[in-house]
């Protein structure tokens, strides 16, 4: 990844230079800079019931994240633009007993570096080439987790045909590994059908060398589509559908996943909100059987989704979720979600929202796996800074006991982000 790393900071230079070559001597270069800092104390309580096999988890752990992205924006000549954005990110004050958090740690690295042409000779077709954020609809399937202190990012390109009403994102990504590469590509439209309604059309292929059964080759096709809009000043909806066929190994892949929500906003003081939710995806009733019938959801940001606390993901699941949010005073928002947890198929084990397998099935095993209750305060100051005080409960049911431990998990957490 470092040939990767120095190669785009190259090609930025030359870019940079090459236009300032060429541009009239009248206009000036632009600069633009900023970024963010941000510090998230977390505290998990009980959360060995969902320890992965290749870590121990202790019966309580608290620490402290950083992340700092500074960026800089240089437009050297008009319909040029080249983005830099390194990040730092540690973890503090984390149990010795614990295996180290490499998922939180990034040291420095080049977090997004890419070149944009925009309108290319006043058409409708704009360029970015380089290492960048992805994020499409809600961040179901293709987003950039804001969430992780890491984060995520592509090396990609990506080109958009944008109209008055209507744009379309065609892409191309690749992440370099030791073992096998792995490839992530699709296009993506949006439609302006009404002011207050938007649909959004997508279709994407994920090619991962060794990622399928056996250690052969994966390829997922996902067929989709998203519909978000409001109705007056009160309603809110929103439903997604997405298809997935192709090939784990030798075996062939057939799944869905399912999202659906509604919210009506109250003209009173503190403005309530009360939202009903459903999601579901699709599972294996026999892993065996030669068919691969588990939802892949991607390269998703899951964290707001499907609970807070992470225990659960866009696959073999029905998940109910009920909100209500309320502002008491501008600029703060203060919500309470319930989330209950069930399993498609008992067989096929509960998935984390990372997309791991939290938990190995059983196919007499019950398909209720637990309930959590997730508390959220935001305070956004100003726009230089904002602040996020939260607390979730999880509770563990059937299938849990059924299968190992069954503990009953906690987790705080405090933020605060600072915007330069």
């Amino acid at each position: 990844m470092q040939f990767v790393k120095w190669s785009f900071v190259l090609l930025f230079g030359l870019c940079f230079f090459a236009s300032a070559v060429f541009a009239e001597e009248k206009k000036e270069v632009q600069f633009k800079w900023g970024g963010e800092i941000r510090l998230r104390s977390e505290t998990l309580i009980d959360f060995n019931s969902f320890a992965q096999t290749n870590r121990t988890t202790p019966a309580k752990d608290s620490f402290v994240l950083m992340r700092v992205r500074p960026f800089v924006e240089v437009i050297p000549t008009e319909g040029i633009h080249v983005f830099i954005q390194p990040q730092f990110s540690r973890s503090f004050a984390q149990e010795e007993s614990t295996v180290a958090n490499t998922a939180n740690v990034d040291d420095l690295d080049l977090h997004q570096g890419y070149i944009d042409f925009v309108k290319i000779n006043g058409s409708p077709i704009s360029l970015r080439l380089g290492r960048q954020e992805l994020s499409y609809g809600d961040e179901r399937l293709v987003g950039a987790f804001g969430w992780s202190n890491v984060g995520r990012n592509f090396d990609a390109g990506k080109v958009k045909l944008e109209w008055q009403k209507f744009w379309l994102d065609g892409f191309f990504s690749w992440i370099q590994r030791a073992a096998g590469n792995q490839y992530f590509g699709g296009l993506y439209g949006h439609f302006d059908v009404l002011e207050s309604l938007d649909y959004e059309p997508y279709f994407f292929v994920l090619r991962d060398n060794d990622g399928g059964l056996g250690g052969r080759a994966l390829t997922v096709y996902t067929v989709g589509d998203r519909l978000a809009g409001t109705i007056g000043e009160k309603w809110d909806y929103g439903l997604e559908a997405a298809l997935q066929l192709g090939e784990s190994g030798l075996s062939d892949i057939f799944a869905y996943a399912a999202h659906a929500h509604g919210g009506y906003t109250f003209e009173t003081a503190w403005q309530p909100r009360l939202g009903l939710e459903y999601n579901a995806a699709s599972g294996d009733e026999a892993p065996t059987s030669g068919k691969v019938k588990t939802f892949n959801n991607l390269f998703p940001t899951n964290h707001f989704k499907y609970g807070y606390m992470d225990l659960v993901g866009w696959r073999n699941m029905h998940n109910p979720r009920f909100t209500l949010e309320v502002t008491p005073v501008k600029g703060l928002t203060t919500s309470l979600d319930y989330h209950a947890f069930f399993l498609m198929e008992p067989a096929n084990g509960l998935f984390l929202a990372s997309g791991a397998q939290g938990r190995a099935g059983s196919a007499v095993a019950s398909r209720f796996a637990g309930q959590e209750i997730d508390w959220l305060l935001k305070y956004k100051w100003n726009q230089w800074a904002n602040f996020l005080l939260g607390y979730s409960f999880f509770k563990a049911e059937d299938f849990l006991a059924e299968t190992g431990m069954a503990e009953d998990a906690h987790f705080l957490y405090a933020q605060t982000q600072v915007n330069f």
